[in-house]
């Protein structure tokens, strides 16, 4: 096949999948209330999707190191490609030293060795598995290999039953579980011949989706705060036109070990943007921040103090079809940068506290 008629073709399928639900009138359901008991069923795989096109899956863990580091790990399962169960590893470690190493691996169904009845995944060389409050990953490939556990400050939690349905007919649907909204990491990462400590602060998400995420998210932004008596997390989503160009927001609130609530109404103002050199995008770099939640109440600033990276989302997918997808559906980037934070905190007795220092900011375009 000609390679100007294999573009054609596959723009063709790009286009089609993204209006496949055109005809179909929309609705979004945001579920309500709370829940810190996640299911095992909940953190395991979800198999049931293998004819779903649209489906993805994911155990994601972020690691904020003591002396200044940060790693971000993911296993993902995924049917968008040319492969069913794609099995995926990804991971991104920012060394206290300066140095950033990358790592991914794509692997096939055979690959996947997972439960779908507790949190158990194995794919390739890589293993996540726990629960409760207490989670483990370790990867195995020759670039890089890193063992370590969490074991959860905060308990976990989810937005009602921790899943939003899209589409009328609820065809399509979308979740996340904060498995570990803050939680206490140990272990260690190998790189380049070089051992780094992982001792830290650490953040544990699982969710999967039969929606695609350009098709419901033009962009979405996370904070994640942990000064040693506070914990903040924060995920404002911004929906696609088609459903109503609407903010989703969600975070949670804590105290030393204790959840002091909950959030959807909490205001993340952007104040600032810089124009990223890589994706071109306008990303935001300062923030107003204001909530209420429980007995507590914040206002402060958040603003971008050490720039991290720009990932190009499609940089593993080969040219020929990245240039299609971006030129015609989706260019999607990710970008993350250490955010300084200033915030007064008054608690229950109507003292403030000023509270100050390092957090991780994530812009993600779609």
């Amino acid at each position: 096949m000609k390679m100007k008629t294999f573009l054609l073709i596959l723009l063709q399928l790009v286009l089609f999948i993204s209006v496949a639900h055109a005809e179909k009138p929309i609705y979004v359901f945001e579920p309500g209330g709370g829940n810190t008991n996640l299911s095992d069923e909940f953190l395991a795989w979800h198999p049931q999707f293998e004819d779903n096109g649209d489906y993805g899956e994911s155990w994601f863990f972020l690691i904020q190191t003591d002396d200044g580091g940060a790693l971000f790990a993911m296993i993902s399962i995924t049917n968008l490609g040319i492969r069913t169960f794609d099995g995926r590893i990804d991971a991104q470690f920012y060394a206290p030293d300066g140095q950033t190493y990358r790592m991914y691996s794509e692997n096939k169904r055979d690959a996947i060795n997972a439960s779908n009845k507790k949190m158990d995944i194995k794919v390739g060389k890589a293993h996540a598995w726990g629960g409760g409050r207490s989670y483990h990953m370790t990867v195995d490939e020759d670039d890089m290999k890193f063992k370590f556990d969490v074991k959860n400050n905060l308990p976990p939690y989810t937005f009602g039953k921790g899943k939003v349905d899209f589409y009328e007919d609820r065809s399509a649907e979308w979740s996340i579980g904060l498995n570990t909204p803050r939680g206490r990491a140990s272990g260690s990462i190998t790189v380049k011949g070089k051992t780094y400590d992982l001792a830290g602060n650490a953040y544990h998400d699982h969710g999967w989706s039969t929606i695609k995420m350009p098709d419901a998210f033009s962009k979405w932004y996370t904070v994640r705060l942990y000064h040693e008596k506070y914990s903040l997390v924060m995920h404002q989503q911004f929906l696609n036109k088609k459903f109503g160009g609407k903010i989703n927001r969600f975070g949670v609130f804590g105290t030393n070990d204790k959840l002091k609530g909950s959030m959807r109404n909490f205001s993340l103002k952007t104040t600032k943007k810089r124009k990223d050199s890589t994706s071109k995008y306008n990303i935001p770099v300062a923030f107003d921040v204001s909530f209420k939640t429980g007995k507590y109440s914040v206002k402060g600033k958040i603003a971008e103090e050490r720039f991290l990276d720009s990932i190009d989302v499609l940089g593993q997918v080969s040219w020929p079809i990245r240039v299609v997808i971006k030129a015609f559906y989706s260019k999607p980037y990710l970008h993350r940068y250490w955010g300084r934070y200033e915030l007064d905190v008054t608690g229950p007795d109507g003292k403030t506290e000023h509270i100050s220092g390092l957090g991780i900011i994530e812009a993600n375009y779609f």
